[in-house]
């Protein structure tokens, strides 16, 4: 081995000690200083791309681990990188094909093969997920703690199937095995919460709070110690928004419930795009989207907390609705009703692209449009950012109105929502901010739903006037086993029931 080489991989490894530390800088500069001394250094390049996904930029880490392939194509580590990075960017097949590969070069490797099983079953991929475990399902040759781990794997991979009560056992005993197991734990707490059992789903919901990326490390010790439903009287309190826009809207319902609490003063801290439209729904606390370096309290929690700490149960959701409203004054001219009296219906068809199972809830405006083309209605798109693969599908449609683009924040939306009449929405925030205002909102899910849809029902305790169409299990395979190309995920035979619910519902208008 030449001294270079030496020298490259000393520094990768106390790159990787950097690592464990979470200490991203660090690892960094150690890692291209090894780059420096070997430019095409495999580990190096996929120890960056590990580094970037940390950082959750796929992109640096498709270009590192696509240049430690190039230079040594059986390197199993850069094709388990690559994977999750495929995964990031939305190639979810390409994904579960680089995962894939790393098993067939290090078939003994125990992370490689969750990974795949993961990627597997979240594309539908089920009997090959649940296969790729096998190794690591015997008790008499799998380390426990291995075991436990893939058992959990199992019972996520139940949940990906829809068979949410085949799950709990399975998960279960992942944990009884493995009490460590967060991954386990808040599978566990999602799949209680999505099965109607809220008090078992709190607890274990809640041990994100302290971990959660809205504080690295630990929260400010000014910021006072965690709440935990007591009373409040005439402390300060901060409630921070820890999850997704939707989650924040979700919660937000939990705002006079606080205040009965006693507290002197409430400050919600939340996105930048709700901050106006939650202050104007309650002038009487502070709103914010920052905290300035001298702000103090003396209690703080997340929004996420509070159904856990007001005892929250299927039958008690405070549902006073609306709670939130259309702004007095919105920048965007809200729609007209037409001449003909036509019902006026918004439309949105996607998430965020960065939500790691943004496939199971975003469909592509090629299929989800084609409900545009009802006739007798009047179509608003409520959809702010439209990927690129969506705009020619937009396009070809030019009688959808596209004003919500020149929104600025989720208060210039509700200002558009407030004229419809219909809300059309996949499970983002915007479903989620018209059921908020009390708008009839139709929302579209695939067969594993976020637990608070749960997993039958086609109504909703959190919103009253939602109506949840749902995809089938056996809608998702096409006769034979074999998926469309044109449609992977399976949303063609939601999106004829819903269009035929639509043209029913204009029928309904007419007369």
């Amino acid at each position: 081995m030449s001294i270079r080489t030496t020298a490259a991989q000393t520094l990768v490894e106390q790159a990787q000690v950097a690592m464990l530390r979470r200490d991203l800088p660090a690892a960094k500069h150690k890692l291209n200083e090894a780059l420096a001394h070997e430019p095409v250094h495999p580990m190096a390049l996929c120890k960056l791309a590990e580094v970037a996904l940390l950082e959750k930029d796929h992109v640096a880490a498709l270009h590192h681990t696509t240049a430690a392939l190039d230079s040594e194509p059986f390197f199993a580590p850069a094709w388990s990188e690559q994977a999750h990075a495929l995964w990031l960017a939305g190639r979810r097949i390409e994904a579960v094909e680089a995962a894939g590969r790393a098993i067939e070069i290090q078939p003994y490797n125990t992370q490689y093969r969750l990974r795949f099983a993961q990627f597997a079953a979240w594309t539908g991929q089920i009997q090959a997920a649940r296969s790729s475990l096998t190794p690591l399902l015997d008790p008499a040759t799998a380390d426990p703690e291995i075991h436990a781990l893939a058992l959990g794997m199992m019972g996520e991979i139940s949940v990906a199937a829809g068979k949410f009560q085949e799950a709990m056992p399975t998960l279960t005993e992942a944990l009884r095995r493995l009490p460590s197991s967060m991954s386990a734990r808040v599978i566990l707490a999602m799949n209680r919460l999505r099965l109607g059992d809220f008090a078992a789903g709190w607890p274990d919901l809640g041990i994100r709070e302290p971990g959660s990326e809205l504080y690295p490390g630990r929260p400010p010790a000014r910021f006072g110690a965690w709440w935990d439903g007591g009373d409040l009287t005439g402390k300060s309190i901060l409630v921070a928004d820890d999850q997704g826009h939707g989650d924040a809207i979700q919660f937000f319902r939990y705002l006079p419930m606080l205040r009965a609490k006693g507290p002197a003063q409430i400050t919600w801290r939340s996105f930048p795009p709700l901050t106006r439209l939650l202050a104007e729904a309650a002038p009487d606390i502070a709103v914010v989207a920052g905290l300035p370096d001298d702000a103090r309290f003396d209690m703080h929690c997340t929004s996420t907390s509070l159904p856990r700490w007001f005892g929250t149960t299927a039958s008690n959701i405070p549902a006073a609705i609306p709670y939130l409203h259309a702004p007095a004054q919105s920048q965007l001219t809200r729609p007209v009703r037409s001449s003909a009296g036509r019902p006026q219906v918004g439309l949105v068809w996607s998430g965020d692209a960065r939500h790691m199972r943004d496939h199971l809830r975003s469909v592509p405006a090629s299929l989800f449009l084609r409900l545009a083309d009802t006739p007798g209605i009047d179509f608003h798109s409520l959809q702010h950012q439209v990927r690129e693969a969506d705009v020619a599908a937009l396009k070809a449609r030019p009688h959808i109105s596209r004003a919500v683009e020149a929104a600025s924040n989720l208060a210039d939306t509700a200002g558009l929502i407030g004229s419809l009449d219909l809300v059309i929405a996949v499970d983002t925030a915007v479903a989620h901010l018209a059921g908020a205002m009390g708008k009839p909102a139709w929302i579209l899910l695939h067969i594993t739903p976020d637990w608070r849809w749960q997993t039958e029902r086609t109504d909703s305790p959190w919103y009253p006037t939602a109506r949840l169409f749902r995809l089938k299990p056996a809608e998702w395979l096409e006769p034979g086993g074999k998926r469309n190309p044109d449609d992977p995920m399976g949303w063609s035979p939601l999106i004829r029931r819903v269009g035929q619910a639509l043209r029913q519902f204009a029928r309904q208008k007419r007369r």
